[in-house]
């Protein structure tokens, strides 16, 4: 009994981060079945069961203390949606043509300017994460008392979840109308405009 206490921190942060990296692994699945888009060249080279096996070391490391379990986790929380994030577009035409899409596309565009645009993430992830960190450590040194954490980060927290909603909400309501004009199109034979007056 004593032996089993002793193990449960272990399994329980195991399952933590299993948890995570399987979620992360079936939205890769889902979006790229043969592994054309997956952008790590370990993964792609070793496939789907060299991918499974690569696991084992990151929960077996990861179960030995909640912080590392949890940072696995939410980790790969963000990288499964990541990978779901638009997997209606590449479902809907195809994996091989989506990665033919995509290398054409690369092949036109300037490097500056990829750079630039996937730079972004850098804003909408590392800034936010940095700010609650810089709060978080400096939490006691502030010179004003109403400058407390919670009065620093709760702005940071909610600006980000608000961001989250407002976005999704929007990219909805934008594909239901371009969804709606498609069906219209398809029905009276026509050509598609993406003018003011499609979307109403």
């Amino acid at each position: 009994m004593r032996m089993f206490q002793e193990w449960t921190p272990l399994m329980v942060n195991a399952f933590i981060a299993g948890v995570g990296r399987a979620l992360d692994l079936l939205s890769t699945w889902y979006v790229s079945p043969k592994l054309r888009l997956e952008t790590s060249r370990v993964i792609g080279r070793l496939g789907w069961k060299g991918a499974v096996v690569l696991q084992l070391p990151v929960v077996a490391l990861a179960s030995f203390h909640v912080f590392v379990a949890l940072f696995v986790l939410f980790f790969s929380l963000f990288l499964a949606a990541g990978n779901v994030q638009g997997a209606w577009f590449v479902r809907g035409i195809g994996e091989e043509n989506y990665f033919r899409l995509m290398v054409e596309a690369v092949r036109k565009a300037k490097w500056r300017e990829i750079v630039a645009s996937e730079a972004a993430h850098l804003v909408l992830h590392v800034a936010p994460a940095a700010a609650l960190t810089w709060i978080t450590l400096s939490a006691s040194s502030f010179q004003f008392s109403s400058w407390d954490t919670y009065t620093l980060a709760l702005p940071i927290l909610l600006a980000l979840a608000f961001y989250g909603f407002l976005g999704t909400f929007r990219m909805l309501t934008y594909l239901h109308r371009l969804k709606k004009a498609a069906i219209v199109m398809k029905k009276g034979g026509g050509n598609f405009k993406q003018t003011p007056s499609s979307f109403d």
